[in-house]
């Protein structure tokens, strides 16, 4: 009797003592528990949130004129608005309401302003076209009134091609275009990391190639609402490494050329 007894104390023992290292082992691991396989697996924990800093990886969208470019030859031959559109687009046409062109002060209207109810360029439209310097951003915008082939309807529309005058041969940069946007893109992610995209905005920066072949007059015509991203930027095209192909005009005279280099986010 007294052996059973001692036998049951001595269990009871080795029993408290299993459970209370597993209660204590519990408290005091709440973290992690041990697989079969022997790994361990978070558990009733919540990790440290890791910042995710991400950098827009398409964030230089072209280099190049401000708007659609034609040639200071090309711009000087126009004599009609037809002159600018498709054969396609053009038959559509029924009759036109007004045909204005205006000189644009970056992507703003100048005060010179010429209109006429005709889709001919007037006299004084063309001598307006053709005192346009290279770089010059001109509009042209077209009321009219069109006939759709595929349900006869007429209807009234219009049309608004901006265009940038730019020399025979526009200025290059030597090493190549994808050349110089890898090397903004790669030295401008330092900038760039942990921007907030819902404040990114479209951005304009112009700087001009002069006929020696040397950036100047680097100017922000709108801000990506970040100014360090700005500031990067500027620096990074006013310190470009290699050299600039001066422009030419149809002489083959070296000429000044202004671009253009539109980062952010995309935008007009």
């Amino acid at each position: 009797m007294k052996k059973s007894i001692l036998i049951f104390c001595a269990v009871f023992t080795i029993l408290s003592l299993t459970a209370f290292g597993l209660i204590n082992r519990s408290l005091s691991t709440p973290d992690t528990i041990e697989t079969f396989s022997g790994e361990e697996v978070a558990t009733n924990t919540k990790a440290p949130e890791k910042i995710n800093k991400r950098i827009f990886s398409d964030f230089i969208y072209d280099v190049g004129p401000r708007f659609n470019a034609i040639k200071k030859e090309d711009l000087d031959d126009l004599k009609s608005y037809s002159d600018l559109i498709g054969q396609e687009h053009m038959q559509r046409i029924v009759s036109y309401k007004s045909l204005s062109v205006k000189l644009l002060d970056g992507d703003r209207p100048a005060e010179i302003k010429e209109i006429t109810d005709d889709g001919v360029f007037s006299a004084a439209q063309i001598d307006l076209l053709q005192s346009a310097n290279y770089s010059t951003n001109i509009a042209v915008r077209a009321d009219y009134d069109e006939k759709w082939p595929e349900s006869g309807l007429v209807e009234a529309s219009h049309w608004t091609p901006n265009l940038t005058v730019i020399p025979a041969k526009q200025a290059e940069y030597v090493s190549g275009k994808d050349a110089l946007i890898i090397y903004l893109q790669e030295h401008s992610k330092d900038s760039r990391t942990g921007i907030q995209a819902d404040k990114l905005q479209p951005a304009k920066l112009f700087f001009t190639v002069s006929k020696e072949g040397v950036v100047k007059n680097v100017r922000l015509d709108r801000t990506s609402n970040f100014h360090i991203v700005d500031e990067t930027m500027v620096t990074l095209i006013s310190n470009a490494p290699g050299k600039w192909q001066p422009a030419e005009n149809s002489k083959g005279e070296k000429v000044d050329q202004e671009l253009v280099i539109s980062f952010g986010l995309m935008g007009c």
